[in-house]
């Protein structure tokens, strides 16, 4: 039998010198779970385009998230026109399903690898079923080893891609990482984690391993983080992850997380609004703590991917005053500014849609990452849009630029980092620094990646 497993990019485009920033790492695990006399070819679209002259594979895997949603389906009709099976899943066809199996001969609804081997298994026994969904979320202290076979690691700038725990404690109203992964964060074993990272591959030039852990919050469970950390010393690392604010209430934590490697932390600050926080469910972020957090994490030289959002009831025009000052003022190195995005399966969605302020199935609209799609409260959404990408702008300015940077070892990097998005946000795109294929089941926000969607939570592959 021979299977394409396929990570979809919004318009099938290629991103970043055709080089992708995260591996598929949900793919990569879907492969680990595929019997080994299957013939698996992985096509990610950021490094590769698929070519429809050759002939088609028997079946078809194709992972979703809403912003890949219509090319995920154009790419499965090209497909099944060619007489394949088509198997979609991801976070966004397991919040739509119904929408899903318009497009497919079948759904996988939940985290794919534990029913991935019964869908092979009824392909080649003429039985597949349309829906396929894994009621209870897996263990996951000793996963599978993801195929890295079957992937090129010189088509990506991070191929080092490692998953230490699935779920999130938190419960934030516009994530989807709790309806797809559960709020019980399940962790996997230390030792099987320190495992993969030693087996993992060094940077050619700098001969340090470089390595994403792509946890939804890398310290979720402080003393086990701990523990984690301690491990990774002795294998002189540079890393990076995402955690939430508190991970810098614990100095012992964020010592040990330098001392192990850590030069960058994608952290979801949100808004300078007590208010918007309450309504965002964000209880553990406290506006009066940001400041001395960042201090301590720029003590350590642990840098910060500020992530910002605007929309919610709570705000008004001094959210964003307010919010561009905080990362000046802190030298917050990069930020993502995005509107607030309801997506499919968060509470933010079913509550906005109740109400009807949302436009139904916006997704489908070719244009729709570059707008707000539903209705807010205190301004239109034409301002909403326009004073977002006014504060982009901003903050991308040269002479921001020049504020916020500060000598440090990696300056360079940061400095180059920052010319770079403000070069593409002068093409007219919206990018994120948030999600590439990365949570969840490895595909999650696309932290420092450059695509056009704001900023989506936990898409997941397969």
């Amino acid at each position: 039998m021979r299977l394409h497993l396929i990570a979809p990019t919004k318009q099938g485009e290629t991103y970043l010198f055709n080089r992708g920033l995260l591996v598929p790492l949900g793919l990569m695990y879907l492969a680990a779970h595929t019997p080994p006399e299957v013939e698996v070819r992985l096509i990610d679209e950021n490094v590769e385009r698929i070519d429809f002259t050759q002939a088609a594979p028997d079946l078809v895997g194709i992972t979703t998230m809403t912003a890949t949603a219509p090319r995920a389906y154009e790419i499965a009709s090209r497909y099944r026109a060619q007489g394949a099976k088509v198997v979609l899943g991801g976070v966004h066809a397991s919040m739509v399903p119904d929408e899903a199996l318009r497009y497919a001969d079948a759904v996988v609804v939940g985290e794919g690898e534990s029913v991935w081997p019964r869908v092979l298994a009824d392909f080649e026994a003429g039985r597949l079923e349309p829906l396929y969904r894994q009621e209870d979320f897996i263990e996951f202290t000793q996963p599978l080893q993801p195929r890295r076979d079957i992937i090129d690691p010189r088509r990506y700038w991070s191929a080092n891609c490692v998953q230490t725990a699935r779920g999130c404690p938190h419960a934030c109203n516009f994530c989807s990482v709790t309806a797809f992964n559960g709020r019980r964060v399940r962790m996997r074993e230390v030792d099987n984690v320190l495992a993969e990272v030693e087996s993992l591959s060094r940077h050619n030039r700098i001969r340090n391993k470089v390595v994403a852990f792509v946890d939804d919050n890398i310290a979720s469970h402080p003393s086990r983080a701990k523990e984690l950390f301690k491990g990774l010393i002795p294998m002189k690392l540079k890393w990076g992850s995402q955690a939430s604010i508190t991970f810098a209430r614990d100095e012992e934590l964020v010592a040990l997380a330098a001392e192990s490697g850590c030069h960058f932390l994608f952290i979801g600050l949100e808004t300078m609004s007590r208010k918007a926080l309450a309504e965002m469910g964000k209880g553990q972020n406290k506006v009066e703590e940001y400041d001395d957090a960042l201090r301590l994490l720029r003590k350590y030289g642990i840098h910060v991917m500020g992530a910002f959002v605007f929309g919610f009831d709570a705000d008004d025009e001094s959210s964003f005053t307010e919010t561009l000052d905080f990362a000046m003022r802190n030298k917050v190195q990069v930020a993502q500014f995005a509107h607030l995005v309801p997506y499919p399966g968060t509470r933010l969605y079913n509550e906005l849609m109740a109400q009807g302020r949302v436009e139904p199935e916006f997704w489908f609209e070719p244009s729709w990452d570059a707008r707000v799609v539903y209705t807010p409260k205190n301004f239109s959404a034409e301002w909403l849009t326009d004073r977002t990408h006014e504060v982009q702008r901003d903050f991308y300015s040269y002479p921001s630029i020049a504020r916020r940077m500060y000598y440090h070892r990696h300056w360079s990097y940061w400095f180059a980092f920052n010319l770079l998005y403000r070069h593409s946000l002068s093409n007219g795109r919206s990018h994120e620094v948030g999600d590439h294929e990365g949570t969840g089941n490895g595909n999650g926000r696309k932290w420092l990646a450059f695509q056009r969607p704001a900023r989506e939570r936990a898409e997941s592959q397969a």
